[in-house]
């Protein structure tokens, strides 16, 4: 048995994934590799027990390298996408079903689609993204889209338990 193992329940939940990634693209190369095989399934066992934890309300998942924001493609400042496009995103990140992004504990945050937890989950992230990015002057253009996009969410999502 690899000796990594051992080492997964101290792991975050990024190494975790990292280390996932790496025994997939082992598997890649080599279908019948075993090692791979049980560090796979010793990572979703961790994960599966993560989540138990988070649902009892005893585990905080580790903020992901790549959060659900960037992977759904929604992007602000000055390389960032026009007005219309991020509310598309937004309202996809609100009513649709979002990739899976680090581990089954950060997803749970997010709740389900169309829920006031998501609303909340959401908000959250982007006013603390607005909010630290006031911090660098470079950054002021994206911290007035976050600030818009604020507003957005409150005016057309703050009231998602009436429109369900």
């Amino acid at each position: 048995m690899p000796k990594i193992i051992d080492k997964i329940g101290q792991m975050d939940d990024n190494a975790l994934a990292r280390l996932l990634g790496n025994a997939q693209a082992l598997l890649e190369k080599n279908a019948d590799n075993e090692d791979a095989v049980l560090v796979i399934d010793a990572v979703q066992d961790e994960w599966a027990r993560r989540l138990h934890l988070f649902h009892k309300g005893d585990y905080k998942a580790t903020s992901p390298e790549h959060g659900v924001l960037s992977v759904v493609g929604y992007k602000v400042g000055n390389d960032g996408a026009p007005e219309k496009q991020r509310r598309l995103k937004l309202d996809y990140i609100m009513s649709g079903t979002l990739p899976p992004v680090a581990s089954p504990a950060y997803m749970g945050e997010w709740g389900e689609p169309n829920t006031r937890q998501r609303y909340r989950k959401l908000h959250r992230v982007i006013r603390v993204l607005a909010s630290s990015g006031k911090k660098f002057p470079n950054l002021e253009l994206a911290v007035q889209h976050w600030e818009e996009d604020l507003v957005y969410l409150e005016q057309n999502w703050s009231n998602i338990d009436a429109r369900h």
